[in-house]
């Protein structure tokens, strides 16, 4: 989106007004944006290493004439459109880092024996199939598509077990359903970040979700190095943690992840 409103202050902002306001006075207001036209919250994306300028985005953000299309800012070809187009596929995940393995061919077509990434050949059982991604094409489908992440695709961390997308993939709004000490895949938006008293990492998801990602100190500065990423780069992205989540003794939500590893970013 390219204006949102802060219902804190009454005013109404593009990405390069909001991009321009002092440092406090930003984090204070990202934490209050709604859509100018459905009033979901919204929240601030600064410029991106693509080259994408300054902007606001919501999620969920449906019915409503500022929601992007799925068709322009969703999931393209390649690994990310392969997982929606062979729904019977038990997903592998890959902890390497990067993007997923390109698919060839067309994304609706019929792949080649030769084809990476799982692809199926058009031989044999569809439910049997099984395909390798990395983490950061599985965020960008739970990101843009409700089919994926309410889906019955079973998706498989080595040594750690299997579950269906939709049982083990939590959006961070909603991780007041979750058990403590239960491995989830949660992911959402970054608001902001705060450091600990032991140099730890807190990135926070937002005023109304109140949970927060505990990186311990040691892991700080190779979870940056890993995502190619300075702390300040990481407001406005969406992240992809495996984890567990806890309560401190003041009743705070965090999530400890199993590994960085097994984190993604996506800041497009």
């Amino acid at each position: 989106m390219d204006t949102a409103f802060c219902i804190l202050n009454r005013t109404e902002y593009t990405g390069p007004q909001f991009a321009a306001l002092p440092d406090a006075q930003r984090a204070q207001y990202r934490r209050h944006l709604v859509c100018v036209k459905c009033e979901t919250t919204a929240y601030f994306r600064k410029e991106a290493k693509s080259g994408q300028g300054p902007c606001f985005g919501a999620r969920p953000h449906t019915n409503c004439p500022l929601a992007t299309p799925e068709s322009v800012r969703g999931v393209g070809g390649g690994g990310e459109q392969d997982i929606l187009h062979n729904p019977g596929t038990r997903i592998v995940i890959d902890e390497a880092q990067g993007g997923g393995p390109v698919v060839n061919g067309e994304p609706g077509g019929r792949g080649g024996a030769g084809s990476s990434g799982g692809r199926f050949t058009g031989t044999g059982s569809r439910q049997n199939a099984v395909s390798h991604r990395r983490l950061r094409p599985l965020l960008k489908n739970l990101i843009y598509s409700v089919a994926f992440r309410t889906s019955d695709i079973y998706v498989e961390l080595p040594g750690r077990g299997a579950w269906p997308a939709r049982d083990l993939f939590v959006n961070f709004s909603d991780v007041s359903k979750c058990r403590t000490q239960t491995l989830y895949g949660f992911w959402g938006v970054i608001y902001d970040t705060g450091t600990g008293y032991d140099d730890s990492l807190w990135i926070n998801t937002g005023d109304r979700e109140v949970v927060s990602i505990v990186i311990d100190p040691d892991s700080v500065q190779p979870f940056l190095t890993r995502h190619k990423i300075t702390v300040g780069e990481l407001d406005g992205s969406h992240i992809l943690v495996f984890g567990t989540i806890s309560k401190s003794g003041n009743g705070k939500q965090y999530i400890k992840p199993v590994s960085i590893e097994l984190t993604a970013l996506n800041d497009d």
